[in-house]
């Protein structure tokens, strides 16, 4: 037991939080050091996860492992163009839908892990789950990244608000860049 206390008192452990990975510098009694390296990071409070994607629908949806439900989850607050509207909808599926869901799709692989934050409403019309997605880092909101580079564009939700001045503020931005949507308006 004394080799115990003695052995955790000599330890010395630094913690240095850089891109959301922290690294653990451990040193024995005897002068050895080993570095532990981890993705591993608290997340905000208000995410709920990690749920595991199971595949990407098109630019603003996907569908997630929610606690062993797969469940289809609209991005909160952002409208892409569409990639996979059936004919019948009377909806017309664009180019630029396309670039938005591959888009989607490098940023969300399949067994990729987000997190999600709720607004006031938790579903749509359609009994879509909506929220505001997050990668695995729980820092980085998709939402953000399609308004960003011009894949999205800000749709104004009556009753989810939380990042509505925010997100047009980002999309004024991608337009004044001329980006994505905006590249010939």
């Amino acid at each position: 037991m004394k080799r115990l206390v003695g052995l955790f008192l000599s330890l010395t452990i630094c913690l240095s939080l850089t891109a959301c990975q922290y690294s653990v510098v451990v040193t024995d009694e005897e002068g050895n050091t080993s570095t532990v390296i981890s993705n591993e990071q608290e997340v905000p409070a208000n995410l709920e996860g990690p749920y595991e994607v199971d595949r990407v629908v098109d630019g603003d949806t996907i569908i997630i492992d929610l606690n062993g439900v797969k469940t289809r989850v609209r991005f909160a607050n952002i409208d892409c163009p569409e990639s996979v509207a059936p004919e019948e909808s009377g909806k017309e599926n664009t180019e630029e839908g396309m670039i938005a869901s591959e888009f989607t799709k490098g940023l969300l692989p399949s067994g990729s892990k987000v997190y999600l934050e709720y607004d006031v409403s938790k579903t749509d019309k359609y009994d879509r789950t909506l929220a505001y997605v997050y990668l695995d880092d729980g820092e980085t909101m998709i939402e953000r990244v399609l308004l960003e580079n011009g894949f999205a564009k800000v749709y104004n939700d009556k009753n989810n608000k939380k990042y509505t001045d925010e997100f047009y503020k980002i999309q004024d931005e991608a337009k004044a860049s001329k980006i994505g949507i905006w590249k010939d308006q």
